[in-house]
């Protein structure tokens, strides 16, 4: 019986497609997990700083040791959470891994003939876009962190030092920690500043955003895909991406490069 590497292709990107959206899932709860133990940190931090600071001694109550133990307990637990978590999205990572290698397979055996390589060459831009999409949403959620850090770190040191100036008791841990966060803020905004995350994300997605209309146009031969010859096709098409890439590649060098090195080049 003859095989139908079509139909075979097809299932194969339907898994993959089913895969992928396992491991977003699992990977959104691994982040919301990371934010449970960050906050849980934080509240054993700042609970445990205003028992040495002296608010323990004013305020004693027992909700605070109660939840300072809760706290605690809360935080044994995320980081319980998110250590169990990765050895799944491990697992399905390996998973996809295996199937876009039997895409790859499917692509080369559909037709024994020279078009075989440019069939491989489509289908493994998609594994291009899923990685330029990876990176781009890690480098948006990297700046987003960094932006409200200096957001809420700014409004809170401010706070903190007229807090300071006002309870002549507690000043002097009030005012080391309005020191930390605006260190932090500083921080945050020098590193934002430097490796420029935003702007690498947006060109990221754009170029992403990019390949998915050609590789959309190339398969549904409409625009300057419009050819009956498929070798023709499919040769426009990695030429296309190529350049995508490799303007993009381009754009990452000016981003990495310093404005004074770029002068001295020029110059």
């Amino acid at each position: 019986m003859s095989r139908d590497f079509g139909v075979e292709l097809r299932e194969n990107a339907a898994t993959i497609d089913q895969g992928q959206t396992v491991l977003r899932g699992f990977r959104t709860y691994r982040r919301l997990r990371a934010i449970w133990l960050i906050a849980s940190l934080g509240a054993v931090g700042f609970l445990g700083w205003a028992m040495f600071v002296g608010v323990w001694n004013n305020y004693r109550a027992p909700f605070t040791i109660l939840g300072t133990l809760a706290a605690s307990v809360s935080t044994a637990l995320a980081a319980w959470h998110l250590i169990k978590s990765r050895p799944e999205i491990d697992e399905i990572s390996f998973k996809l891994s295996e199937l876009r290698a039997q895409r790859i397979r499917l692509a080369a055996e559909q037709a024994a003939n020279p078009v075989a390589a440019l069939r491989i060459y489509r289908v493994s831009a998609l594994d291009d876009v899923q990685d330029l999409e990876q990176r781009a949403k890690r480098n948006r959620s990297i700046a987003n962190i960094f932006q409200w850090i200096i957001i809420i770190g700014s409004i809170g040191a401010t706070s903190l030092t007229g807090i300071a100036a006002t309870n002549t008791d507690i000043q002097a841990g009030f005012r080391w920690a309005a020191a930390i966060i605006s260190a932090l803020v500083s921080i945050s905004a020098g590193a934002s500043g430097f490796f420029k995350f935003r702007e690498r994300s947006f060109g990221q997605q754009q170029t992403a955003d990019a390949i998915k209309r050609h590789y959309k146009a190339a398969e549904l031969r409409i625009g300057e895909y419009d050819e009956a010859d498929e070798e023709v096709v499919l040769s426009r098409f990695a030429n296309n991406v190529e350049s995508l890439k490799d303007e993009q590649r381009k754009r990452e060098l000016q981003l990495e490069d310093s404005p004074e090195r770029r002068d001295q080049r020029e110059i």
